[in-house]
């Protein structure tokens, strides 16, 4: 079909933003580019994640019996035994939200080679996508540069572009209107994966979900076709609403070459579209002001965001005296509750941890295993996934903060079981005796066994220790087997399993980047998925994931994702990824934020930043809060 005759089957058909509202999102496909660096990342982001549970709750607490009672701390209490001030009527221009970031861990300005989550969330802030999450629970998918497309057919995609939508009015794009011919510009760079010198670079992590497009063409300015070449229901959300899919100018990448890459001191090397650009930046503190064209009323309130970094000893001081306006991470959970005590009137919300805890059992491997090692034979496989008491076991990680979930994490709505569901499956119910009694079958039926190696990733046993020993005991007691305990470093342990060793590492698993597990589950439970590491298979899984892939309609497909999660929990097939425990961090903000709720979501979420507002009015605000003066600004110069 000629491009021409696409574009008037679209018109006439009429089809589009209300048949593709609900096409859901997918894991970000940088993972199968780069599965090693993939797991050197969840390892960072675990210490971000995590360590709330561990170290950082003696500090934290030591920090919080250490503060004095100064004369901020003394006016906010005072007014919150005033009498509460009358809700306004709406949000309202105005005020600067300060937040914590850890901004020693961000890697790279440029929105094609970032992969960091903190990077992720400044460029959440300043770049827009083609199309994004409506909420990054659902996998329902909204307009953002572009309205959602028309679909002639299963394979072609026709987007019109925000006309209003523009590059900031600074060099080196100068205001200008942002065109298709730009976003196909873009495909091309994430596609071709070239750097400066015009050589392939592999920092381009996003190289393979580019390559699901056929095709790019720009009929005109204010129009975008793209095809596929095959109906692919998860390819708008893996694609261009996963979390870095970013349009920015070609005018930056040629200004910038491979420094943009490399260096990520300079937060004035950002060329975007979105509610905020750089304001300031140096290794402590970045500062966004809100984009002086931003074309949509609905977004952008605060007149800029600051996120600090630096001891996390002192924020939960720096929060009483009103210099965060959120209190979460990295502080402890314990932390929170205490400030919750003595501030009853600041809102305490729940932020699911992104990193699950789980057991990686490598799947049987038939006539290719080594003789002799336990963890061949399936049945001991699936004993270990029902010998874990995963209640008690939050009890023992997160003193409760947590939910027990099945191979998706509780809060993906309409894609996880529900606890109805969940209650109803070995493992996952609160039937000890009957997963007792299966456990018992199965490890007679396979004859016992030698012992079970057990490896504890050691970053994972410092944050939580002795969780290895309770973990060890509850399989060794369940099953009568022997359990082997030891530690070994996480990410020489993951290599290990990929060559082919045979044991159970307890740790973390990687935090969903989306809603919809399509391609993820294509990635690592289809028997031809790459990220397999061992054999196994099973004929009904694979059918399952292949009618996910080309099942278009939302509601059908999580319907098939929670039958793929039964059928994994029931023992009709075997995963090698055994999902244990899901954390919660607790956190409160200050009266004066007015946030999306969204913004706590979890860790995919600080684009809601640009629908939070702040309540100017409100008694305790810190009326000096204002934009620091860039160095270009102190002579009266740009």
């Amino acid at each position: 079909m000629s491009r021409r005759t696409l574009l008037a089957a679209s018109a006439r058909a009429g089809v589009g933003a209300t048949g593709l509202l609900l096409v859901g999102c997918s894991d970000d496909d940088a993972e199968q580019e780069a599965q090693a660096q993939e797991q050197q990342a969840a390892q960072q982001d675990v210490q971000d994640e995590s360590a709330q549970q561990g170290q950082q709750t003696q500090q934290a607490g030591q920090a919080m019996q250490q503060q004095s009672a100064g004369q901020a701390q003394s006016e906010q209490q005072q007014s919150q035994e005033a009498e509460p001030p009358a809700e306004p009527s709406g949000p309202s221009r105005g005020g600067i939200i300060r937040a914590w970031l850890a901004l020693e861990r961000i890697d790279s300005w440029d929105p094609h080679r970032s992969r960091d989550r903190r990077m992720q969330a400044l460029h959440s802030l300043m770049y827009q996508r083609l199309i994004q999450p409506a909420s990054n629970h659902t996998g329902e998918l909204t307009s953002d540069l572009a309205s959602l497309p028309e679909t002639p057919d299963a394979t072609s995609y026709i987007f019109a572009l925000d006309a209003n939508a523009r590059f900031w009015d600074r060099e080196p794009t100068n205001g200008r209107a942002i065109s298709s011919h730009d976003i196909v510009w873009n495909f091309k760079r994430q596609r071709d994966a070239l750097d400066a010198a015009g050589s392939v670079d592999p920092s381009f992590f996003r190289r393979s979900a580019y390559e699901r497009t056929e095709s790019a063409e720009a009929p005109d300015d204010g129009t975008l076709l793209l095809t596929t070449a095959s109906p692919d229901a998860a390819y708008l959300g893996s694609v261009h609403a996963s979390p870095f899919a970013w349009i920015t100018s070609p005018e930056a990448a040629g200004l910038y070459g491979d420094d943009w890459r490399d260096d990520p001191s300079d937060v004035m090397r950002n060329s975007g579209t979105g509610a905020f650009a750089p304001h300031s930046g140096d290794g402590f503190e970045v500062t966004l002001a809100r984009s002086d064209h931003w074309p949509r009323a609905e977004l952008g309130w605060a007149d800029g965001i600051v996120f600090s970094s630096g001891n996390a000893d002192t924020l939960a001081s720096i929060y009483q005296t009103g210099g965060l306006d959120i209190a979460d991470f990295p502080l402890s959970n314990e932390s929170i509750e205490a400030l919750r005590d003595e501030y009853p009137e600041h809102d305490v919300f729940e932020r699911p941890l992104g990193a699950p805890v789980e057991l990686v059992t490598p799947m049987a491997l038939g006539d290719d295993a080594p003789d002799g090692a336990p963890l061949n034979d399936p049945r001991i496989v699936r004993a270990i996934a029902l010998a874990v008491d995963r209640q008690t076991l939050i009890e023992r990680l997160y003193d409760g903060h947590g939910r027990v979930s099945g191979p998706l994490p509780w809060y993906l709505d309409g894609w996880s079981l529900t606890a109805s569901q969940l209650e109803a499956l070995p493992g996952t119910s609160s039937d000890r005796a009957g997963a007792m009694s299966e456990i018992s079958g199965l490890v007679d039926a396979a004859g016992g066994g030698a012992a079970i190696p057990l490896v504890a990733a050691d970053l994972f046993e410092g944050f939580f220790p002795g969780a290895g020993e309770a973990v060890r005991s509850m399989i060794a007691d369940a099953t009568g087997l022997e359990v082997e305990l030891e530690f070994r470093d996480w990410a020489a342990a993951v290599d290990q399993l990929r060559s082919g060793e045979r044991f159970c590492l307890l740790g973390w698993g990687p935090a969903p980047t989306q809603a919809d597990p399509t391609d993820d589950w294509r990635r690592t439970l289809h028997s031809a998925g790459p990220d397999r590491w061992s054999g196994g298979g099973n004929p009904d899984l694979d059918a399952l994931i292949e009618q996910m892939g080309m099942t278009f309609d939302l509601e059908t497909r999580r319907g098939i994702a929670q039958d793929v999660q039964i059928q994994l929990l029931s023992g009709e097939a075997v995963q090698w990824r055994v999902p244990l425990a899901g954390g919660v961090q607790l956190g409160l903000h200050q009266p004066w934020l007015r946030p999306d709720p969204r913004l706590f979501e979890y860790a995919w979420s600080t684009q809601y930043l640009s629908n939070s507002w702040v309540d100017v009015s409100r008694e305790g605000y810190p009326l000096e809060r204002e934009l620091p003066v860039r160095e270009a600004e102190s002579d009266g110069s740009e």
